[in-house]
């Protein structure tokens, strides 16, 4: 076996395979922690999430507008018993509850502010580079911001899509167009503008096809992960499935870093050759 691994042409194979860009993502994926620290991600946006949609849901109950449980069931074509739990969950609240609270804004500004930073601690560690002090976290909260925005744009164009002719080719068209920009200006935020712009594109260009993917085929998972979840644990199965699919929403995060700082670290490798 040992001739073998000493074998001039597998000595050539193995070090080909070990300069080519697709290995340095396997062991820069191992380094990072991949999927542990996709689980911390999901478990810190469902933290901010539950109780951001609980503010809303008491905001939107002193006005008009669609209630949050209205909209998730609008979203997602939600009927019958998933229908009711989410309305349960994130339904109008009493008209006596209160009203907002100091203490629920100052919940979801420290949880939100939490997930932001593990987001830009993720791409940090992707690209190597050091954490900084409290600029860092303001570069860190706007880059998870607009991440946050580029995913409702891209479920409100998938909604878009039944009702524009060769609606899927423009819908998919239109998501890409609106990612791509959306994930280079936050990749260039999370890494506190201490990365190129040309570095980022590689990685913003994948990312955006990456959730893309993802958020269509949320669009149809979605939906079916709520109902099989109500109909076997009743209100806390639409928390489960909200867990279940931040889950795969981390990966994407995390994998994106992953990718985007080695396709970077590539694109730079290349040009110190040329000059």
């Amino acid at each position: 076996m040992s001739r073998w691994a000493e074998h001039p042409l597998v000595l050539r194979v193995v070090r080909i395979v070990r300069q080519s860009v697709v290995w340095r993502i396997v062991v820069a994926a191992i380094e990072i922690r991949f999927y542990d620290r996709a689980l911390t991600l999901a478990g810190q946006a469902f933290i901010a999430l539950i109780p951001l949609l609980v503010v809303l849901a008491t905001w939107f109950s002193s006005s008009d507008s669609l209630a949050v449980g209205d909209w998730l069931i609008e979203r997602f074509s939600l009927t019958g018993p998933s229908a009711d739990a989410v309305q349960s969950l994130f339904g109008r609240p009493p008209a006596d509850s209160g009203g907002l609270t100091f203490l629920s804004v100052i919940t979801v500004l420290v949880s939100a502010s939490s997930f932001a930073r593990s987001v830009q601690r993720t791409y940090e560690l992707a690209w190597n580079l050091p954490a900084r002090g409290l600029r860092r976290t303001v570069n860190g909260i706007e880059g998870a911001f607009l991440l946050l925005i580029a995913l409702i744009l891209l479920g409100y164009l998938a909604s878009l899509a039944d009702q524009l002719p060769v609606g899927l080719l423009i819908t998919v068209i239109a998501q890409i167009c609106t990612a791509v920009p959306g994930w280079w200006l936050a990749s260039w935020l999370l890494l506190s503008r201490r990365v190129s712009w040309r570095l980022l594109l590689p990685g913003a260009v994948v990312s955006a096809v990456a959730q893309v993917v993802v958020t269509s085929a949320g669009a149809v998972y979605v939906p079916h992960l709520i109902e099989r979840n109500t109909e076997r644990y009743g209100v806390i199965g639409v928390a489960i499935a909200l867990i279940s699919w931040l889950v795969v929403l981390a990966l994407v995060i995390v994998g994106s870093a992953v990718v985007g700082a080695q396709l970077g670290a590539a694109l730079a490798e290349h040009d110190e050759r040329r000059t």
